[in-house]
């Protein structure tokens, strides 16, 4: 043990081993070192040298400061105690010590009950501090630069006439404060810092202390520069909030704050201006003489304190800045006065004066008052051209005083006074044109004419900085070569042609030949043109700004040494709403018209044709007004009409009112599915016998063959897979129109049909759509892209504009209405959802392929998901045929379907209640197991499929229609689209499908014109499977469409990779 121990650290150590507070000790012989836990007021770790250099560690906070401590002392002496030398040799025998506890249990419980067992044990004795804050000098020559350090003393409350200890160590003290424990000012004299010793208001004071302090030593902080150490004795005063500590000691009633030999009490803080004085005199002529009265005490820079008498006076940074300086200039005075001539009068008022008003009062002898005269200064500055440069002369007023740049402009009207001047606002003025770039002549200040750009930020930029500063005036010379923008409006007409929109561009003052540059200088977004002449040109104007928008939303560049945008009428309301309420726009009458017309096309009355054999209902009259409309504007659109609505009548009527017209000079031609063709050809039969229509159809020879008389005709009608093959016969016929049926078969702009279909140059287009958004909004762009471009912006614009944004373009080309709004007449169509639960093996079946799914997933990140996103979408496939039926992928499987069992119930009660049912699945196997099935409980079948040929088609719908068979089975691909089946009254969704936009085609061809029967809809869900999360799926993800094409809210469903870990969740 070190002799340099102190022997009250040593007895301290001495009564830790008496109460076994050594709770173990183990050697570690490879280290030689001791290890030991030791209980005080917390768990302590103490390591014991085993050398001769005893060089010893404890976790404790006193052994960091002393490099001891009795927790150390205490091991070394459980050793002893226990017959154990501290020295360890590498020959040592690694003997078991002997433990003072024997358990976790008994170190546990010593811990806890230590404190409650000294509160039983030790009697509190009342306490009272003494608060002591010092200076402490941190250098020799600035005295201001003196730090505050407080300091206690400590003595008994209830002992008259009790003799106060100073502490002589206040971190010691307040570490042994917050272990409530013992603290010894000297060998004779300890006070037990328990808690309730202390007064409340003084308790909360040591706490404080106590926290300053332990921050300081976390933070590694040693105080302030100061001459050598602080003394143990002070803890620093803390700059931040020293204030408010000080308010609070001073509450206490036991405050000695002593600075440099004086003490206050009851000190009080002021924010108030401190009470100097600033006296300037005229001792003589022209001699003002400035005298500092500064009754300053004590000066704390450190703390931004000034004391005097007994108050504190608080100074902000910039005021402590100032009063610092003052202090620095004064030392280097005999006397604290200061002379200025009346060269230097103007400096000291305008300058020096508003400066000591921040920290002091200024007071003005009657004589000087009477010697001043004290005016704004208002500064004017005179622009010129002149032989290649820009000349400014600068004049700075005082009343009806004027110092100018050029002497000869000077004068001073005021007698026998003088002329206080503003020399920091003057020298302001003058950086001003130095950082312009000017330079100081003798008469003023000169640059060289800027020219372009230079010269707009001279006018724009320069002019408008003096502006602020005083009054500006320019030469006649100088200011024509700026053309202010609201002097030379820009004025737009708009007028309409046959096939375009003519927006004419002029500006008024400005010669033609320059007006094409100023615009290609607007869709740059420039703010000014430089015109032939030099001048500059300001483009910053409202009207101009108008005008940048139009050119911008036409997203067209003007042409060379044109005035004239040539424009698609499709963007004509565009055009229209920028410049609707813009005073300089003129539209012309054709113009107007056709912006009336695209906003109310049912207002565009035309005669149905005479060769129309049908009724038309209202809606379908209206539905033909707006084809025509856009037609006769050379503008196309999309019907996008409910399924069932009669969008091929409409557009029959069309065709036909056209060729009635005399406008028809070519044939029509019409792209359809391959399994829609022959139903158009009956259509048109039937509704427009007179028309001459001709499919083209069969291999590539006969097709060939049929297109050589195609000029004969008024109708072509094709599939889309054999237009892509024939494109480059139809490049040499001329077509005037262009109808493309289930226009959603394009809406991949990428694929060889959409590109073919663009390469044809007809006039007329139009798209048929119940459903133009299956899966997301770039679909309706594919199509748009076919039938207007240019009407929606590229691709990547495209991608980036909101729904509502969309739906706002294309509302006139887009004509969307649904049974319910305009059938009133149509029997109800009710939809239900038909749910059945898994036989035990199909179950079985189920779950070992959904949980091998949700375990490969859960270990992709989304490169791997997407990586592997065509084997994922198989697994759910796998997942919707097991709900189907397991015979549909595992051919020796018996264990039945509940889904089969269900749907054969279904039928057989349908048939007795003389119900005819259309049933749809995505499945083709599926079909044909039922369609077996069905053959067993006598129940006729028609069976349609991808297979099944156009003419076969259409032959077993008119059988069906008319009585024949029980059931129509379909493939839901297959026949989701073009069949009129109003035979049914009843349609069976075998299995869901992820879009619901497809259910919606399938249960159409039931529920549409023509239907007498209330429509029943019946979708098959199997509970517990995935099947139930795709119905969810439908419902959250029906806004898209809607939106876009109606605006309101509905949507319909695009597989991502969000939904698929989503719908995988079920069943775990």
């Amino acid at each position: 043990m070190k002799w340099s121990i102190p022997e009250k650290i040593i007895d301290r150590g001495r009564e830790y081993v008496k109460e076994k507070r050594v709770i173990d000790i183990e050697q570690d012989i490879e280290k030689q070192v001791w290890n030991a836990e030791v209980l005080g007021d917390e768990i302590y770790h103490v390591v014991l040298d085993g050398t001769a250099r005893e060089k010893d560690f404890c976790s404790c906070l006193y052994w960091d400061e002393h490099g001891f401590c009795e927790h150390t002392v205490a091991a070394e002496l459980a050793l002893k105690e226990q017959g154990k030398s501290r020295i360890i040799t590498k020959t040592t025998s690694s003997l078991p010590i002997k433990k003072a506890t024997s358990s976790i249990t008994d170190m546990f419980t010593k811990g806890l009950l230590q404190e409650q067992q000294s509160k039983q044990t030790q009697e509190i004795v009342p306490l009272s501090i003494d608060f002591l804050i010092e200076t402490i000098e941190t250098n020799n020559y600035y005295s201001e630069q003196s730090i505050l350090g407080i300091a206690l003393k400590i003595g008994y409350t209830d002992v008259k006439n009790a003799k106060m200890y100073i502490i002589k160590n206040i971190g010691e003290f307040l570490q042994i404060y917050k272990k409530r424990a013992v603290y010894s000012v000297n060998k004779q004299h300890a006070f037990l810092l328990a808690k309730g010793a202390f007064a409340d208001d003084v308790e909360n004071l040591l706490k404080e202390l106590a926290e300053i302090y332990q921050t300081n030593q976390l933070l590694g902080i040693k105080g302030f520069p100061v001459k050598g150490k602080i003394e143990k004795r002070y803890l620093a005063l803390p700059i931040f909030h020293g204030k408010e500590l000080i308010k609070s000691i001073d509450q206490t009633g036991r405050l000695h704050f002593k600075i440099s030999g004086t003490t206050f009490q009851h000190l009080l803080f002021s924010d108030e201006k401190l009470p100097l004085s600033f006296v300037i005199t005229q001792p003589k002529s022209a001699i003002f003489q400035l005298t500092i009265e500064d009754p300053t005490t004590i000066f704390l820079s450190y703390y931004h304190w000034v004391i005097i008498d007994q108050t504190i006076y608080s100074l902000t940074d910039q005021v402590e800045k100032i009063y610092t300086t003052l202090r620095q200039l004064l030392k280097r005075l005999e006397e604290p006065s200061i002379f200025y001539d009346s060269t230097q009068v103007s400096e000291l008022f305008s300058r020096i004066l508003p400066i000591l008003k921040q920290i002091g009062h200024v007071q003005l002898d009657k004589t000087v008052k009477n010697q001043l005269a004290f005016f704004p200064l208002h500064a004017v500055f005179y622009f010129r051209k002149h032989a290649g440069m820009i000349k400014v002369r600068v004049d700075f007023y005082y009343g009806e005083t004027l110092f100018s740049t050029n002497k000869r402009y000077t004068t001073k009207k005021v007698e026998d006074q003088e002329i206080i001047r503003d020399i920091q606002k003057e020298n302001a003025i003058m950086d001003v044109f130095q950082q312009f770039g000017y330079a100081m002549k003798q008469t003023g200040f000169e640059k060289k004419l800027p020219a372009g750009e230079a010269l707009y930020h001279f006018f724009a930029r320069e002019l408008p900085r003096f502006r602020k500063l005083g009054t500006v005036k320019v030469g006649e010379q100088l200011s024509k070569l700026f053309l202010k923008a609201e002097n030379h409006q820009p004025l737009i007409s708009v007028s309409e042609t046959t096939n375009w929109l003519n927006v004419k561009f002029d500006i008024s003052g400005i010669d033609e030949k320059e007006v094409d540059a100023v615009l290609t200088n607007l869709m740059k977004k420039r703010t000014f043109y430089t015109l032939e002449s030099g001048e500059i040109l300001s483009l910053k104007s409202e009207e101009f700004n108008h005008t940048s928008q139009v050119l911008t939303a036409l997203r067209k560049k003007t042409a060379s040494n044109k005035q004239t945008i040539q424009v698609p009428k499709n963007q004509g309301l565009i055009i229209e709403e920028i410049l609707g309420k813009d005073k300089q726009a003129a539209f012309s009458t054709s113009f107007k018209q056709m912006v009336f017309y695209l906003t109310h096309p049912e207002k565009f009355a035309v005669q149905l044709p005479k060769g129309i054999k049908a009724s038309l209902r209202h809606y379908q009259v209206e539905g033909f007004y707006w084809l025509k409309m856009l037609s006769h504007y050379q503008l196309g659109g999309i019907l996008a009409d409910e399924m069932g609505l009669g969008k091929t009548l409409q557009t029959i009527t069309y065709l036909l009112s056209e060729k009635e017209e005399g406008k028809q000079k070519a044939p029509a031609l019409i792209v359809a599915p391959a399994s829609l063709i022959y139903n158009w050809i009956a259509e048109i039969k039937k509704f427009s016998p007179t028309t001459n229509v001709q499919i083209i159809f069969g291999n590539k020879d006969e097709r060939i063959k049929l297109l050589a008389n195609a000029e004969k005709q008024d109708i072509l009608i094709t599939s889309y897979a054999s237009l892509r093959q024939d494109v480059e016969q139809y490049k040499e016929i001329k077509i005037d129109y262009l109808i493309l049926d289930e226009a959603q078969m394009v809406k991949n702009s990428g694929t060889k049909t959409a590109k073919a279909l663009r390469s044809l140059e007809i006039s007329k287009k139009f798209a048929l759509s119940g459903t133009p958004i299956e899966n997301n909004l770039e679909e309706l762009w594919s199509i748009f892209q076919l039938i207007l471009p240019g009407l929606l912006p590229s691709k990547m614009i495209f991608r980036k504009m909101r729904a509502n944004d969309i739906a706002k373009v294309i509302q006139p080309f887009i004509l969307r209405r649904d049974k319910q709004t305009v059938l009133s007449d149509l029997p109800e169509k009710i939809e239900s959802n038909l749910y059945s639960v898994l036989t035990e093996e199909q179950k079985t079946i189920y779950l070992a392929y959904l949980k091998q799914m949700q375990a490969d997933i859960q270990k992709m990140d989304q490169a791997t998901f997407k990586k592997n996103r065509l084997n994922i979408l198989a697994g759910l496939t796998r997942l919707r045929q097991i709900c189907c039926d397991p015979r549909l992928f595992i051919e020796d499987y018996t264990g039945g379907s509940s889904k089969v069992e269900q749907v054969k119930e279904i039928l057989i009660t349908a048939k007795k209640n003389n119900k005819r049912v259309l049933l749809f699945s995505q499945f083709k196997g599926m079909l044909s197991i039922l369609e077996k099935e069905f053959q067993r409980l006598d129940l006729e079948t028609f069976y349609l499929s991808g297979s099944t040929k156009p003419k076969e088609r259409i032959n077993m719908v008119n059988a069906f229609n008319d009585g024949q068979k029980d059931v129509f089975l379909i493939s839901l691909k297959a026949g989701g689209t073009g069949l009129n089946l109003t035979g049914a009254d009843t349609v069976i969704l075998y299995d869901l499908w992820w879009n619901p936009a497809v259910e919606e085609q399938a249960a159409s061809r039931a529920h549409r014109i023509g239907q007498k029967k209330v429509v029943e809809v019946w979708r098959m869900i199997t509970e517990g499977t995935i099947e139930e999360k795709i119905d969810s799926l439908q419902h959250e993800k029906r806004a898209l469409f809607q939106q876009v094409i109606q605006g309101n809210e509905e949507q319909l469903a695009r597989l991502t990779e969000d939904d698929i870990r989503n719908i995988l969740n079920i069943g775990m």
